[in-house]
């Protein structure tokens, strides 16, 4: 499997710059490890849980997040 076909697109890093947050500040607002948020941003499969809680942190439905 390539690189590219695992991964996932989603608007985490457009939404968060949007707010002016770095990776920490949308991490502790959305109670998950920065990590996570990273692997979000590059495109690398999450659980759907972390999924929530951020987009429930950008004040956006998971749907307009990850699509």
């Amino acid at each position: 499997m390539s690189e590219t076909s695992k991964k996932n697109k989603n608007r985490v890093r457009d939404f968060r710059e949007a707010n002016t947050w770095t990776i920490a500040e949308l991490s502790r607002r959305a109670g998950v490890v920065p990590q996570t948020v990273s692997k979000m941003e590059r495109g690398f499969s999450t659980n759907r849980n972390s999924q929530l809680k951020v987009a429930k942190a950008l004040g956006k439905k998971h749907e307009e997040v990850f699509a």
